[in-house]
């Protein structure tokens, strides 16, 4: 049996960093009570391999320096696996002058209210955008797309911040994509639009433990606290627990899996205490550490 290759390969930008690959089977290839596949081959900007059965493919990637790849038939038959040649097909780089993409993008998301996600985002004007330069920001998070609403700027008066108080990411999904695309304008050149994906966990910034309650008895410290607003459960947090002893100068930063614990500690001395807060990776990827707690002060003057 002959293995043909699919035919009408196409890439379709379906969203802001997505496309869509969709192809049809060669029309005179012969089945002949064999299964066929496709080999589908990501080469850029992230290489990536994958077998579907279906003849069109969704992927997310930044699309700033192009996208390609190829796909190919693959027809088993009695445990026999065949292939087809290669079809390539390929999206060219998003048009704009060499260095005036933005550089150093760094996004950050909070769980405000239960429910809400808000989202700051910084970065630097490419070396090469010329002053009069105007940055824009969206974000696109599933289906939603949306630009920036309040934007700060530098001593040009170029945006280089960004801040959405609230959007529709959601606070208890696990390692889904932000996509954050950066387009712009200017009289003197054509501003190269940059974009860079998100894993929505990683780059939360985890909020402050509450109720924070110390007591003492006898040479023991006891701490309880409160996981932070969150729509994850207590056992997906860490704490870290910083112990001063302000009599000694000594300092100890204790990794914490729970949201109690005790230590001993030195009756005649007196002691600070802050908390902070993160996630741990059995729920989801770890995000960036809380800030600490308001300092509690324990024991003698």
């Amino acid at each position: 049996v002959q293995v043909l290759p699919p035919v009408n390969f196409t890439l379709t930008v379906s969203a802001l960093a997505q496309v869509l690959l969709h192809w049809e089977p060669h029309p005179a290839q012969e089945q002949n009570n064999s299964t066929i596949t496709y080999d589908v081959k990501i080469l850029s900007p992230v290489q990536e391999e994958y077998d579907t059965k279906r003849t069109h493919s969704v992927r997310t990637a930044a699309l700033h320096d192009g996208f390609s790849a190829r796909v190919r038939t693959l027809l088993l038959q009695e445990h026999l696996q065949m292939s087809s040649g290669w079809v390539e097909g390929n999206l060219p780089p998003l048009p704009g002058a060499a260095g005036t993409s933005v550089t150093n993008l760094s996004c950050v998301t909070r769980v405000t209210i239960p429910g809400n996600v808000s989202l700051h985002c910084t970065w630097l004007p490419g070396q090469g955008a010329p002053e009069d330069t105007k940055y824009f920001l969206f974000y696109r998070y599933e289906r939603h797309t949306e630009e920036c609403p309040t934007y700060t700027k530098d001593k040009w008066n170029r945006n280089t911040e960004c801040r959405f108080p609230s959007t529709q990411i959601k606070p208890g999904e696990i390692d889904n994509l932000i996509v954050v695309h950066i387009n712009g304008s200017s009289q003197r050149a054509a501003i190269k639009p940059f974009q860079q994906l998100f894993n929505q966990n990683a780059i939360e910034k985890v909020n402050i433990p509450r109720n924070i309650s110390i007591s003492l008895q006898q040479n023991n410290l006891l701490a309880m606290w409160e996981k932070p607003i969150s729509p994850f459960h207590e056992e997906c947090f860490e704490y870290e627990f910083y112990l001063i002893n302000l009599k000694s100068g000594s300092k100890q930063i204790l990794k914490i899996p729970s949201n109690s614990f005790q230590v001993q500690i030195d009756v005649s001395s007196r002691y600070s205490i802050k908390v902070r807060a993160n996630h741990n990776h059995i729920c989801r990827a770890r995000g960036l550490w809380s800030d600490w707690s308001e300092i509690i002060y324990v024991g003698k003057n």
